[in-house]
């Protein structure tokens, strides 16, 4: 088992460790019900840590994060059934539902 990063909080933590399953690479997350005990222990020990299970994906683990904190590169996308403008990385329209053209 290999500690590859530590997160903010449980949601950021759950997002690494689905987006690692999901190439793949066998991870588990611990300290996830620590949050209570922040001021009583130190405060890196309460944070979610996601380790991996097998030292050998520590490299591709690692560029697998550094492509998911990157943000997405591209323009600005218009709904064609509502017209609302959108960011890249989202897929359908906030407003409406409606798949990206």
């Amino acid at each position: 088992m290999k500690l590859l990063a530590r997160a903010d909080n449980f949601l950021q933590a759950s997002i690494w460790a689905d987006t690692l399953r999901g190439a793949g690479i066998k991870c588990e997350l611990r300290n996830t019900a620590l949050s209570g005990a922040l001021g009583e222990i130190p405060f890196l020990e309460c944070a979610p840590q996601l380790w991996l299970e097998h030292d050998k994906d520590e490299a591709r683990a690692h560029e697998i994060m550094l492509q998911f904190r990157r943000p997405m590169a591209g323009p600005f996308w218009q709904c064609l059934s509502c017209g609302e403008n959108s960011e890249p990385q989202f897929g359908s329209c906030w407003q409406c539902g409606a798949t990206r053209p």
